[in-house]
């Protein structure tokens, strides 16, 4: 009787400590996508991030990463995800959301193959840019680099916060076309030198200020913008 109760709680412990490390590969604060037939989900509508978190400087961060939430579904395996910069560059000086900038910041993102997309005040150019690869699994997890420049294009931004949306997409490596549909857009919130405090309450002024009807106008008109743009890009991947 006693080794039988001894076997299950070891049985028991084995699972516990399966499951929790099943849950430990999903990482905090990521974009975390998945695919359900020809659709694209995300963990969140905004996510955020802090510029001056990485040795390099008070004006990179590689945050958030990209982690495809696989056990909800995968993408393809081989395949290549990407996204596509939306709208444009936002500040918050305190008071109020604007795509004025103080200083002609504007905040570029160096994708895997060494791309640069960069959001202004104005909108995005070159805006899209490849993730990483799937793997065989149709699973990634990748990071790329966020850095803000003032008008002069050195790494530099006036204190308080930035927003930029993205949208998440699939294409096969060999054609290079959108497979299925891309994901709702999503917000992007950096802090930059503000208070835990303030940087908080010029997310929630965003988040709760974005109307619906516009958001959706967005995401069909990115849909469309996309199919243009990757054909642009082909070569890249191809190369």
């Amino acid at each position: 009787m006693q080794k039988q109760w001894l076997k299950h709680v070891l049985v028991l412990g084995m699972s516990l400590n399966l499951s929790v490390a099943a849950a430990a590969e999903q990482h905090a604060g990521d974009i975390q996508p998945w695919k359900v037939g020809n659709d694209i989900y995300v963990n969140a509508s905004f996510f955020e991030a802090d510029f001056g978190d990485l040795p390099g400087g008070l004006f990179n961060t590689d945050d958030p990463g990209y982690d495809t939430d696989t056990a909800q579904g995968a993408f393809g395996a081989g395949n290549w995800l990407r996204f596509a910069g939306l709208g444009t560059l936002q500040f918050w000086d305190g008071s109020i959301w604007s795509n004025t900038l103080p200083n002609g910041e504007h905040i570029v993102i160096e994708d895997v193959l060494g791309e640069a997309t960069t959001f202004t005040g104005a909108g995005v150019t070159n805006p899209v840019g490849v993730i990483d690869q799937l793997d065989a699994a149709g699973d990634l997890h990748s990071h790329l680099d966020f850095t803000i420049f003032n008008a002069g294009n050195n790494p530099g931004g006036s204190v308080g916060a930035y927003w930029i949306t993205l949208q998440i997409f699939e294409t096969a490596a060999e054609s290079l076309q959108p497979i299925g549909n891309a994901s709702t857009p999503f917000s992007i919130f950096f802090n930059r030198g503000l208070s835990h405090e303030a940087f908080e309450f010029a997310v929630e002024s965003a988040v709760s200020a974005v109307p619906l009807p516009s958001a959706l106008w967005l995401f069909g008109s990115a849909i469309v913008g996309v199919m243009s743009m990757v054909k642009r890009r082909g070569a890249a991947l191809s190369a």
